[in-house]
């Protein structure tokens, strides 16, 4: 409120001084002299018009200002929601890990730019014995340790989804075969050397069966997966628990 007095006080002021220049320079004009009148009306109206309409138009200045300042706030606060929003949809509920929409799209992005990479292809062993041995809820749960296993060993740099059910995947950008080779073996000891015990059973043996492939230039994801998953069933069949790796599926 000070400040639209301030700014219409001014003005006022200034109207008033114009008000008498002009007056005086009028009155001059034709021989004459500004008396008490002449001056008087010369400062009451400008000060009737000029103030109030000052006022007004100042402070809704400041409302617009003020309503402009709400507008941006909402504005980035739903900008913010809606990336939120947007991270959200790219994650598995579950697990947090990126879900196979997600991490197919994260893959096929940074491989134009990356270049090189494998594809590292995990799937839980055994898993529908634990759902029917102990119950839905803790196959979610051992899948959470197993997600977090996997994103333990994995670290910062790579790609890390949930596939579907039981399946994971983790790309490894810029590695050779044999450094994601390397990195799968970590995986399967990190899930292997995880406690789970749901409520307080006796600890449950949770393992991964891995097949890992190199990411051949030229072909696309579908093929990728393709070789990795014939590698992860050479995996299943040797006796689970373990890391099946090659540049290129066997047929």
């Amino acid at each position: 409120m000070k400040r639209v007095f301030y700014h219409a006080s001014v003005a006022s002021f200034i109207s008033i001084a114009v008000s008498l220049a002009i007056c005086w320079a009028a009155l001059k004009a034709v021989g004459s002299d500004l008396d008490f009148f002449a001056a008087a009306m010369c400062v009451v109206c400008p000060l009737v018009i000029a103030f109030p309409a000052s006022a007004f138009t100042y402070s809704q200045k400041l409302k617009i200002a003020e309503a402009h300042k709400a507008l941006e706030a909402a504005h980035n606060e739903l900008a913010a929601m809606h990336q939120k929003l947007a991270e959200r949809a790219r994650l598995d509920d579950m697990t947090g890990l990126l879900n196979r929409s997600a991490f197919i799209a994260s893959v096929e992005e940074t491989r134009v730019s990356e270049g090189r990479g494998c594809l590292i292809l995990i799937d839980a062993d055994r898993f529908k014995q634990i759902n029917d041995t102990f119950g839905h809820l803790a196959g979610d749960l051992a899948l959470i340790e197993i997600a977090g296993a996997i994103r333990g060993a994995s670290g910062q740099m790579h790609a890390i989804g949930r596939l579907g059910g039981e399946e994971f995947g983790v790309f490894a950008f810029s590695c050779s075969l044999i450094e994601a080779r390397k990195l799968a073996e970590e995986i399967r000891a990190a899930v292997e050397k995880t406690h789970f015990a749901p409520d307080g059973t006796e600890p449950i043996p949770l393992t991964v069966s891995i097949g890992v492939v190199a990411a051949r230039t030229g072909a696309g994801f579908s093929e990728i997966m393709g070789e990795a998953d014939q590698r992860l069933y050479q995996a299943k069949r040797r006796g689970r628990n373990t890391v099946v790796a090659g540049s290129r599926a066997a047929a």
